[in-house]
C-alpha cells in the first residue's frame, strides 16, 4: 500500500481483524462512532468511498437546504428580510457548504493515512516480536473504542450542550435577522433560527467532536506505541530513528485544519462585511486557532520525545565509541610518528570506510526527538490559514493590493 508513505508492503496475516460488519482497510481503525456511516453497503473500497460522499451530501441537505427553505419562507409569507439576509450571510456557507462537508469528505485520506500508519510500526520492524502481544492488543482495544455507543451518546448530548451554552449568552435581539422573527412588542426564533439552533448547529459539532475523538484515540495509540520496546535506529537517516513515518500524520490532518479555519474565517468575514470590523482586529483569532491546530494535530508526537532521546543517548555513547576506535586504529595504521603518506595510501578502503562511518555517526548525533519535520507542521499550518487569506483578498481593495504587491517586488 501506497499513501504518501512510500511502499508499506501487505498487511501481515497475524494482524487482529476487524470486528464482524466493519469495512476492511487502514482507515477503520479510526473511523470512529456510528453516526451517519450508512454501513449497510460498504464492504469495499468504492462503496466506502460512495458512502462517504453519500454521507457528505446528506450533511449539506440538513444543515444548509432547511435553512434555505424555511428562510424564504420567511421571506415570502412573512414580508420579513429572513431569505435575503441568509443569502448574505458569509458565515453559514462556509459552515454548512464548505466545513461540515469536508470534514466527513476527509475521513477517505486521512483516516487512511492514520491507519497505514499505525500499522507500519509492525510492517516496518519497529515493534519486534516480544511485544507483539501488546502491539495486537493495543489494535484490538482501538477497535472496540471506535464503535463506543456510549461515545456517540455523549458526542450528541456535548453537542447540544455546547449549542445550548452558546445560545443562552446571546440575546435574540443579537442574532443575525434571517435567526429572528419579530411581531410587534415581541422577537422570537424564526423557524430558520430554531433548525439552525436544534439541528444545523448541532450537526456541525458533532462532526468537529468526532474528530477530537479521532485524535484521542490516534494520542491514545501513539502512547502505547511509545511504551512499547521499539526497535530504533539511532543512524536512520531519517533522523528519528526510524520513526518519521509517524510524523505524516500532520498533513494528513491539513483539511481538518482548514475546515475549522474556514469556519473562523466566515465568521470573522460576516463581522467585517456587516459589523465593519477591521482585518486587523482577527489577528489573536487567527494565532490562536492555528497555536491550537497544531497542539491538537501534531501534539501527539511529543509521546516519543522520551523513547527517541534514549535513543540518541544510546547512539550516542555507541556509534561515538566505535567511530573513536575506528579513527584510533586508522591513525596508528597510517599516521605512525615518521611515516609519510602518499597518494597511494589516501586510496585504501580504510579511508572510505572510515568516512562512512562518521558519516553514519553523524546522523547519531543530528536525530531528533520530535518525529516530525517542518514542512510537514507548516501544510497544516498553511491549511488552516488559507480561509483567512482568502478574507483579507476579498476584502482588501484591488488598488492596496496591487500597491503592496510592488513594493514586495521592487
Amino acid at each position: 500500500m501506497s499513501d504518501g508513505l512510500g511502499i508499506i508492503g501487505q498487511p501481515p496475516t497475524d494482524l487482529p481483524a476487524p470486528p464482524p460488519g466493519a469495512v476492511h482497510g487502514d482507515a477503520d481503525l479510526f473511523d470512529c462512532g456510528t453516526l451517519l456511516k450508512l454501513r449497510t453497503s460498504a464492504i469495499s473500497d468504492h462503496s466506502r468511498r460512495r458512502g462517504i460522499i453519500l454521507r457528505a451530501a446528506i450533511v449539506v441537505l440538513v444543515g444548509w437546504v432547511p435553512l434555505l427553505i424555511l428562510a424564504a419562507i420567511q421571506s415570502v409569507f412573512l414580508r420579513q428580510e429572513g431569505g435575503v439576509l441568509l443569502i448574505s450571510d458569509v458565515a453559514v456557507y462556509c459552515r454548512f457548504l464548505i466545513a461540515a462537508p469536508l470534514l466527513v469528505l476527509v475521513e477517505w485520506t486521512c483516516l487512511a493515512r492514520l491507519g497505514a500508519i499505525a500499522r507500519n510500526f509492525r510492517v516496518s520492524g519497529l515493534v519486534g516480536n516480544a511485544d507483539k502481544a501488546r502491539f495486537d492488543e493495543a489494535w484490538v482495544s482501538t477497535l472496540r473504542l471506535r464503535t463506543s455507543t456510549v461515545v456517540d451518546v455523549v458526542v450528541v448530548v456535548l453537542a447540544y450542550a455546547i449549542v445550548g451554552g452558546l445560545a443562552s449568552t446571546l440575546p435574540v435581539s443579537g442574532l443575525p435577522g434571517w435567526h429572528v422573527t419579530s411581531t410587534p412588542g415581541s422577537t422570537s426564533y424564526s423557524p430558520a433560527g430554531w433548525w439552525h439552533v436544534m439541528v444545523s448547529l448541532p450537526l456541525l459539532f458533532v462532526l468537529i467532536l468526532l474528530w477530537l475523538w479521532r485524535v484521542a484515540l490516534w494520542a491514545r495509540f501513539l502512547f502505547l506505541m511509545s511504551r512499547l520496546d521499539l526497535n530504533f535506529v539511532p543512524a536512520h537517516p531519517d533522523h528519528t530513528g526510524g520513526l518519521r513515518f509517524v510524523g505524516f500524520s500532520a498533513p494528513a490532518f491539513s483539511p481538518v485544519g482548514f475546515a475549522l479555519g474556514t469556519i473562523a474565517a466566515g465568521a470573522a468575514a460576516n463581522r467585517v462585511l456587516h459589523q465593519g470590523a477591521s482585518l486587523e482586529s482577527f489577528t489573536m483569532l487567527v494565532i490562536v486557532l492555528t497555536l491550537t491546530v497544531v497542539i491538537v494535530f501534531a501534539g501527539p508526537l511529543l509521546v516519543f520525545v522520551y523513547p527517541l532521546w534514549l535513543a540518541w543517548w544510546r547512539g550516542t555513547f555507541e556509534y561515538g565509541t566505535l567511530a573513536r576506535k575506528v579513527g584510533q586504529e586508522l591513525e596508528s595504521k597510517w599516521l605512525r610518528r615518521g611515516q609519510a603518506v602518499d597518494e597511494a595510501a589516501l586510496e585504501a578502503p580504510d579511508f572510505s570506510a572510515t568516512t562512512d562511518l562518521y558519516q553514519v555517526t553523524e546522523n547519531v548525533y543530528s536525530l531528533r526527538p520530535i518525529p516530525v519535520d517542518f514542512f510537514s507542521l507548516a501544510s497544516l499550518v498553511v491549511a488552516t490559514l488559507l480561509p483567512f487569506l482568502g478574507i483579507v483578498l476579498l476584502f482588501t481593495p484591488v488598488d492596496v493590493l496591487v500597491r503592496e504587491l510592488a513594493g514586495l517586488l521592487l
